[in-house]
């Protein structure tokens, strides 16, 4: 069962409900719908801050953003949308914040900064530990206006990791956990204990190329306050990878967002190609119930390894969990709808392009 907390009071008997949460997006989102057909007054206005539970866990805390209302003479439908706290910073603009770059400045206390400007109150959880930020390379330079996100996830991207909604509404960096998980994903053919109602499996090659390369320059300034002076180097960092499954002809450049040096030039070439190798080779599917167990066990979550086995589409291997929407509606009752990417994904360890290789190949 499905059921939305506001205030401290669970609300229950919607006709239909869903909520989604994705490892590689900073907010979840939820849906609620319901029928009054006694025409009672609606107990929710819009703008309260509330929590999902499926199956007697919190799954998200967040707010409602979206009430719908349509009724007739006899009826009353509502519907109740919203997503995570999170999602306060994606819409947010930024006021006046002085340039950033200190020492033993990291990427939660980046993003416990940009947050406490806006004034939002929310719980950061560090679970992937990315280096510190380089006085004499990581400028944050924010300017009144910018889009409070934007300026965090030139530093995610720089760092390799992903952002996450938690479930009691704080944000947690985080990359591929390698938690392997009791639970599985199953059709074989003939079999009478399969939990898999309908899957589907994209190989999709068309955002995948064989070469990476990332191309930098370094910010003179925080150089300068650090004591550097060598800035004939600063204009020209950069670093890529190879991707050997994909045939030569395809290359892809990307100027960085934000000042890289030679080796985290590297390292986001290969960032880029894990992440374009994970989004192109997704297992999706439909299980009952909300637990890996069917009605006992765990809450299945993202962020897990579970064994995938399919023979509809030749699948039979452990996957990532990327993201899990439950589901619930009065007739077909309570469901899970799952998607996986590679094991391997978000781990950041494909094949580097030689040194010498890089300097010859990349595009100016």
């Amino acid at each position: 069962m499905m059921k939305l907390e506001v205030n401290g009071k669970q609300f229950e008997n919607f006709i239909s409900a869903e909520c989604e949460i994705r490892l590689d997006a900073l907010a979840g989102t939820f849906r609620f719908s319901a029928v009054n057909p006694n025409g009672v007054e609606m107990p929710f206005k819009g703008g309260e801050e509330c929590r999902v539970i499926v199956d007697g866990e919190a799954v998200l805390t967040g707010d409602i953003e979206v009430v719908e209302v349509d009724y007739d003479g006899e009826n009353h439908d509502i519907v109740i949308q919203g997503r995570s706290r999170s999602a306060r910073l994606l819409d947010s603009s930024i006021g006046i914040l002085d340039d950033i770059f200190t020492d033993n400045l990291t990427l939660k206390s980046l993003i416990e900064k940009v947050a406490d400007n806006i004034g939002l109150e929310i719980s950061v959880t560090d679970n992937a530990k990315p280096a510190p930020f380089n006085p004499a390379e990581d400028l944050a330079a924010p300017e009144p206006g910018d889009n409070a996100f934007s300026l965090i996830e030139k530093f995610v991207r720089k760092r390799n990791v992903l952002l996450h909604p938690s479930a009691d509404g704080g944000i947690t960096i985080a990359t591929n956990s390698q938690t392997v998980a009791a639970g599985r994903i199953q059709h074989i053919i003939g079999a009478n204990d399969n939990n898999v109602m309908n899957s589907r499996f994209r190989y999709d090659s068309t955002g995948r190329f064989n070469v990476y390369e990332m191309a930098s320059q370094l910010n003179p300034i925080p150089l300068v306050v650090t004591g550097g002076s060598d800035l004939a180097s600063l204009v020209d960092q950069r670093g890529g990878v190879f991707d050997d499954s994909i045939k030569p002809g395809r290359r892809m450049v990307i100027v960085a967002e934000a000042p890289y040096s030679d080796e985290e030039c590297e390292a986001r070439a290969k960032w880029e190609l894990d992440v374009r190798k994970a989004r192109g080779l997704v297992y999706s599917c439909t299980v009952p119930y909300f637990r890996v167990g069917g009605t006992s066990g765990d809450l299945w979550r993202i962020n897990r390894i579970y064994q995938i086995v399919d023979d509809f589409v030749g699948k039979i291997e452990p996957m990532l969990c990327n993201s899990v929407r439950y589901q619930y509606d009065d007739e077909t009752g309570s469901t899970t709808q799952l998607s996986f990417v590679g094991r391997n994904a978000y781990t950041n360890n494909p094949v580097d392009i030689e040194a010498g290789e890089v300097a010859s190949n990349v595009v100016a």
